[in-house]
């Protein structure tokens, strides 16, 4: 017990540095009417940790061999529609999010190689129309995750 302990927390440190300047999607403060999609919560979690850690791909930061960042805008998708489906119980900022991360991944689907290069190539316009759509996705499943 007491050597996982050592190795959990060996792996806790070296899997902090180097990151520790991203942004994290990280939940508002909870309301106390609840959540309206308490459901939907692990999921809507689990891929804002995903952008989260993807977003270090952008940096040029190594990622891991198995990274799900590949998979990051279908995983997206999928859960958007899911909010989406319930998407009535929201506040209307909350539907108005839903309906922004949907443009966003219009947005950026044509980034998509820029992505997977790391979030560089040899053309300037491409690398700035892209980190933009990169962020606004970020901050827009960041809404929607606040939302619901």
């Amino acid at each position: 017990m007491r050597y996982s302990a050592i190795a959990l927390a060996f792996l806790l440190l070296g899997c902090g540095t180097g990151t520790s300047s991203l942004p994290t999607i990280t939940p508002a403060a909870p309301s106390a009417t609840g959540s309206p999609l308490p459901d939907l919560q692990p999921r809507l979690d689990a891929i804002g940790v995903l952008l989260t850690e993807c977003a270090a791909r952008l940096r040029g930061e190594p990622v891991a061999p198995a990274d799900n960042c590949a998979h990051v805008m279908p995983d997206v998708t999928g859960v958007i529609d899911e909010v989406e489906k319930q998407s009535a119980k929201l506040p209307p900022a909350g539907q108005a999010a839903v309906t922004d991360v949907r443009r966003q991944l219009a947005e950026i689907a044509p980034c998509e190689p820029w992505f997977a290069a790391g979030g560089v190539s040899a053309d300037g316009q491409l690398d700035a129309r892209c980190k933009k759509a990169w962020d606004a996705l970020y901050s827009g499943y960041s809404a929607v995750r606040n939302a619901a």
